[in-house]
C-alpha cells in the first residue's frame, strides 16, 4: 500500500490556490468559505474566560465535521461552565433555510443565533429557551493565517484560520431570568476541510496562551497511517506585537516523558518543547503537563446506532484536557534575553485514530 502524501499548504503555488496574500489575512478570509452543495463542513468556534472564574464555547456548524455529505445540517452550540465549574450545555438545530453564511466578511445565522465581525470586532448572540447570551470580542493581536491556511492529505484538506488568537470580551448572560453582565478574555478560529478528519488526522495537540508579554499558538498534527504518520507542526508567536509563524520549514517540535492515560488507554506527552528558529533568534515554547482535567472516550459520547456502528467500525478515538505551565524561552544566538511562564496553560490532546503500535 502506497503513502500519500500529507504536507502544510505554504508553498508559492499554494497562495494562489487558496487565493490569500501571503502578507496579511483579510476580512473575506472569515467568510463562508465552503459552498453547502459539495461535500464539506466548515466552523465558526469562539471561547471566552471570564473575570469570574466562568467560560463559554460557541460553535456555529454548517454539517457534522466527523458525518457530512452535500447536505446543510446547520447547528449551533453554546456551553457555560461556572465559576463553581458546573458545564451546561445547550444546542439548537435548524432547518437549511433557516441558515445564511456571508463570503464577503464573517456573518453567519443559524434560526435566532448570529456571529458577525470583520477581523476587528465580533458580535455574538445565542438564545434558546430561557437562555439568552450576548458577547462582544475585540480582538487585541493581529488575525494570522499559518502559510495559505491549509494542510493537504493527497487531494483533501482541512482548513485553519485563527481571526482572532486574542480578545477582550464583554458578555451580557440571561439564564433563568437573571441577567449577569461579565467581561473577560477570548479566542475565535475558523476550520473548514473536504474529508472526515478521523480519515486524515490520526491525532494533534492543541495550545495557546498568553505567557507575560508573549501570546502564543501551537499546533502539531499526525497525519493518519495513510499519509505516513506525517507529523505538521504549526506555532505563532506574537511578541510584543510582532508575529512570527512557524511550521516544518523553521521548527521541531520534541516530546518525552510518555505516559499512558488511565480513562483513555491513550498514550500521552508530560512535556512538549516547540522550538522556533526566526533568524538570530530562537523560541522555545514548553508545556509541561502538571495534571490532565479532562478526558473521555469519543465513543462514551455517541448513542443508539451511532454507538453501535462506531464500535463495529473499531472506532477508538478519545479527548484530553490538561493543564500546567506554559514556558516561553528566547534566545538571541543561543543566548536566552527573557523567559515568561503561564502556570495555568491549558492545552489538549484530540486522538482520532488507534494507538500506533511500536
Amino acid at each position: 500500500m502506497s503513502v500519500q502524501i500529507a504536507r502544510a499548504a505554504n508553498q508559492p503555488a499554494d497562495f494562489k490556490k487558496y487565493h490569500v496574500n501571503p502578507d496579511y489575512v483579510e476580512a473575506w478570509e472569515d467568510g463562508m468559505r465552503t459552498n453547502a452543495a459539495d461535500r464539506s463542513f466548515e466552523w465558526w468556534y469562539l471561547d471566552a474566560s471570564m473575570n469570574d472564574g466562568s467560560s463559554v464555547v460557541l460553535t456555529y456548524m454548517t454539517k457534522d465535521a466527523m458525518n457530512f455529505g452535500t447536505k446543510l445540517t446547520p447547528w449551533v452550540s453554546f456551553e457555560w461552565t461556572d465559576k463553581a465549574g458546573q458545564t451546561t450545555s445547550w444546542r439548537v438545530d435548524v432547518s437549511p433555510e433557516e441558515f445564511s453564511a456571508s463570503k464577503e466578511h464573517c456573518d453567519v445565522k443559524i434560526g435566532k443565533n448570529t456571529l458577525s465581525g470583520d477581523l476587528k470586532t465580533y458580535t455574538v448572540h445565542f438564545e434558546k429557551d430561557d437562555v439568552v447570551a450576548d458577547l462582544t470580542f475585540e480582538n487585541t493581536r493581529h488575525a494570522w493565517r499559518p502559510g495559505a491556511g491549509a494542510n493537504e492529505f493527497g487531494d483533501h484538506y482541512f482548513a485553519w484560520l485563527p481571526a482572532v488568537p486574542a480578545a477582550t470580551v464583554s458578555a451580557t448572560i440571561q439564564m433563568n431570568d437573571q441577567i449577569t453582565t461579565l467581561t473577560g478574555k477570548g479566542y475565535h478560529d475558523h476550520n473548514w476541510g473536504n474529508e472526515s478528519m478521523l480519515k486524515l488526522m490520526h491525532h494533534w495537540y492543541w495550545g495557546r496562551a498568553a505567557v507575560g508579554d508573549y501570546q502564543v499558538i501551537s499546533t502539531e498534527t499526525t497525519a493518519e497511517k495513510a499519509f505516513g504518520y506525517t507529523k505538521l507542526p504549526v506555532m505563532m508567536i506574537d511578541d510584543h506585537g510582532q508575529l512570527i509563524s512557524g511550521d516544518a520549514a523553521n521548527m521541531t517540535v520534541e516530546d518525552s516523558d510518555t505516559f499512558i492515560d488511565e480513562d483513555t488507554n491513550k498514550p500521552v506527552q508530560k512535556t512538549l518543547r516547540y522550538r522556533l528558529k526566526n533568524g538570530d533568534t530562537e523560541y522555545i515554547v514548553t508545556y509541561a503537563e502538571k495534571k490532565v482535567i479532562s478526558g473521555f472516550k469519543m465513543i462514551d459520547q455517541l448513542t443508539g446506532a451511532k454507538k453501535a456502528l462506531a464500535k463495529l467500525a473499531g472506532f477508538d478515538g478519545a479527548y484530553l484536557r490538561f493543564t500546567g505551565d506554559i514556558i516561553v524561552q528566547k534566545l538571541i544566538n543561543g543566548q536566552e534575553v527573557d523567559q515568561q511562564v503561564n502556570p495555568d496553560g491549558i492545552w489538549e490532546l484530540m486522538y482520532f485514530g488507534k494507538t500506533i503500535k511500536e
